[in-house]
C-alpha cells in the first residue's frame, strides 16, 4: 500500500521540485538585474546626480510591480495563464534585446581592482548603514505584506476596493520616486530625516483612523509616497558613503533589503497573531523607531570621518 502511494505521489513531487527550481532561478538573478541597473544609472550622470537617475530605477520597478499583477490578472482572466506566463516571456525577450542594443560593453575589471571594492566592508559606517536598510524595508514592507489582511479585517471594505487601494498605493510609489529623485539631491539629510518621522506618524493615523475607509485611502495614498521615497533613500543610505565601490554597494542594498522584507513580514506577521491585523502597523511603527536610532548613529560616524 505504501509503495502505491509512493509511486502515486511520486510524478507530482517532481512536479512541485521542477516549479520550485523554475521559481528560484529568476528569482536569483532579479537583484543581480537590479543592483546592475542601479550602478549603470549612476555612471551615467555626474555623481551628484546619481540619485536622480537612480530614482528613474526605482519608478520603472514601481510601475512593473504596479501594473505586472492586474495586467496579469486581466490576461489570465480573458484568455488562459499559459497566455499571461507567454506574454511575460515576451516582455523579458524585449528587456534581454533592448539591453543588448542599448547597454555599452564593459571591459573586464581586473581581479585586484574588484578586492579594492571588499576593502570598506571594514569600515562601521557600512554596516550601520546596512541595519538601517534592514529595519527601513522591513518597516515598510513587512505592512506591505499585509496591507490586504488590514484593510478586510479591519477596515473591513471589499476585495474590489482593497484592489483599488492597492493599485492607488502602487501609483503613489511612483509618485514618491519622483519626488525621491530631486530631494535627495537638492536636501539629502533633510529627506533622512522627514521620511522615518512621517512613516511613523501615518502608521500611527492608521492604527487609530484606519477602522474608516475613506480615513485609510486617504491615509495610504499618503504612506504610498513616502514609502517610495523612502525606497530611494534606502539605496542612498547605503550607496553615498561609499562611492568608491559602488558595485558593492548596490549588491549590499538589494541583500539588505530582501532580508529586511523577510525579517519585517515575520515580525509583522507575529503582530497579527498575537493581537490581530489592526496592530500590525505598531509592529512597522517599532521597527521605523529602531531605524532612526541607527540613522543617528550613521549621521554621528559621518560627522566623526
Amino acid at each position: 500500500m505504501s509503495l502505491a502511494l509512493v509511486r502515486f505521489w511520486q510524478p507530482f513531487a517532481q512536479i512541485l521540485l521542477c516549479c520550485l527550481i523554475l521559481r528560484a532561478i529568476p528569482a536569483f538573478f532579479h537583484p543581480i538585474f537590479c543592483a546592475f541597473a542601479f550602478s549603470m544609472a549612476a555612471d551615467s550622470v555626474p555623481h551628484n546626480e546619481s540619485p536622480k537617475a537612480i530614482a528613474k530605477v526605482f519608478i520603472a520597478i514601481s510601475a512593473g510591480m504596479t501594473l505586472g499583477v492586474p495586467l496579469t490578472s486581466f490576461i489570465a482572466s480573458n484568455t488562459s495563464l499559459e497566455m499571461s506566463f507567454i506574454f511575460f516571456g515576451a516582455l523579458n525577450a524585449l528587456s534581454l534585446l533592448a539591453t543588448l542594443a542599448f547597454i555599452p560593453s564593459q571591459k573586464q575589471e581586473q581581479k585586484a581592482a574588484q578586492k579594492e571594492q571588499f576593502k570598506v566592508l571594514a569600515k562601521p559606517i557600512v554596516w550601520v548603514s546596512v541595519i538601517v536598510v534592514m529595519l527601513l524595508n522591513s518597516a515598510m514592507f513587512g505592512f506591505y505584506s499585509y496591507m490586504s489582511e488590514f484593510l478586510l479585517n479591519f477596515t473591513q471594505v471589499s476585495f474590489n476596493l482593497i484592489s483599488a487601494l492597492l493599485l492607488i498605493y502602487g501609483l503613489s510609489n511612483i509618485i514618491g520616486n519622483f519626488i525621491a529623485g530631486k530631494s535627495l539631491v537638492s536636501a539629502p539629510n533633510a529627506t533622512l530625516r522627514i521620511v522615518p518621522l512621517s512613516l511613523i506618524a501615518l502608521y500611527v493615523a492608521l492604527f487609530f483612523g484606519g477602522g474608516n475607509a475613506w480615513g485609510a485611502s486617504v491615509i495610504l495614498i499618503i504612506l504610498g509616497i513616502f514609502a517610495g521615497v523612502g525606497n530611494n533613500m534606502a539605496q542612498f543610505v547605503v550607496t553615498s558613503p561609499i562611492p568608491e565601490a559602488k558595485e558593492l554597494a548596490n549588491g549590499l542594498f538589494i541583500s539588505t533589503a530582501n532580508i529586511g522584507i523577510t525579517l519585517g513580514t515575520s515580525l509583522c506577521g507575529l503582530f497579527i497573531s498575537l493581537n490581530g491585523s489592526r496592530f500590525v502597523v505598531l509592529a512597522a511603527v517599532c521597527l521605523v523607531v529602531l531605524s532612526i536610532i541607527f540613522l543617528m548613529l550613521r549621521g554621528q560616524i559621518l560627522k566623526d570621518r
